[in-house]
């Protein structure tokens, strides 16, 4: 009998222990990040756009203040220059463009018609929300109608848009298409994998988070 309690205890004993063992650890807390909206979170949140190497010594913008010009953030080594989050939009979208993309931009923000020499690379590794995959001048999408809600991307513009005609526009297929086809702004997007960590995300900040 006594021999039976003590297997029983001792059985009881490495259940409990075997129990013990498999409780998952509390998750380490994340160490705080700087404050939302501040230059430095800005800054962090412009350089998740695009992969380390480009977005590290990259230049970092702000949007234009009421006088027009694009406040610099941080200077930058490697002719790429990045934006944070566009206000505007419902959806985290930070991003990082090379020279001839960044004429193409400056063009489109100043309604003037692009004139570039070279293929131009933009990354938008957060996704992006835009008012219409058609019309360049929509800033709010049609009563109705959603938002363009695209994934990690990467944007490329070409010195004459008719080398795009023919591909696809379809922004839901999941391949590339044409963004914006048969005006002066059409470029090409292309998917590509998400980043393995970023700031904020575009279901974050449309759900409030």
């Amino acid at each position: 009998m006594r021999r039976s309690r003590m297997l029983v205890t001792g059985a009881v004993a490495l259940a409990l222990a075997a129990c013990a063992k498999e409780q998952p650890k509390p998750a380490a807390q994340a160490p705080a990040g700087p404050a939302k909206g501040t230059t430095e979170w800005k800054v962090v949140n412009a350089m998740s756009a695009a992969p380390g190497m480009i977005a590290s010594t990259a230049t970092i913008y702000d949007f234009p203040g009421s006088d027009g010009k694009m406040p610099q953030l941080r200077a930058g080594t490697n002719g790429w220059s990045c934006l944070p989050d566009d206000p505007n939009t419902p959806g985290n979208d930070p991003v990082c463009w090379d020279k001839a993309s960044g004429d193409w931009y400056m063009a489109y923000m100043t309604h003037k018609t692009p004139h570039i020499t070279q293929v131009g690379i933009s990354y938008m590794l957060q996704g992006a929300t835009d008012a219409s995959n058609t019309d360049p001048s929509k800033m709010k999408p049609d009563s109705g109608q959603q938002w363009v809600v695209t994934g990690p991307h990467m944007m490329v513009v070409v010195p004459d848009v008719r080398a795009l005609a023919g591909l696809s526009t379809d922004w839901k297929s999941g391949g590339p298409y044409v963004m914006w086809a048969g005006t002066p702004y059409a470029h090409l997007m292309v998917p590509m994998a998400a980043p393995a960590a970023s700031s904020d995300t575009a279901m974050g900040k449309m759900s409030g988070m």
